[in-house]
């Protein structure tokens, strides 16, 4: 037993820093997996967002057609009031 004690600490010592790099091993995968899903989400999130632009932007397209028909439909009611 005299012979293990100089040993003992040690190994405890590498036992202990090798446990340690495993669970930090693991604690970094399930990291990077939450990671990966916040991402993944986000861009779905961006996605709809563009989708969103895309919609508004068509929308803006309509009602620019709208004001334009307007116009010129009031613009003929004010001639035809006029004269």
């Amino acid at each position: 037993m005299e012979a293990l004690t100089p040993w003992l600490t040690p190994a405890l010592v590498v036992a202990l820093f090798a446990w340690l790099r495993h669970d930090m091993s693991e604690l970094r995968r399930d990291v990077n997996k939450r990671f990966d899903d916040v991402n993944k989400r986000f861009d779905d999130v961006n996605k709809r967002f563009d989708a969103v632009i895309r919609e508004m932007a068509d929308l803006r397209e309509r009602m620019a057609r709208l004001e334009g028909s307007l116009d010129g439909f009031l613009a003929g009611r004010r001639d035809r009031d006029v004269a």
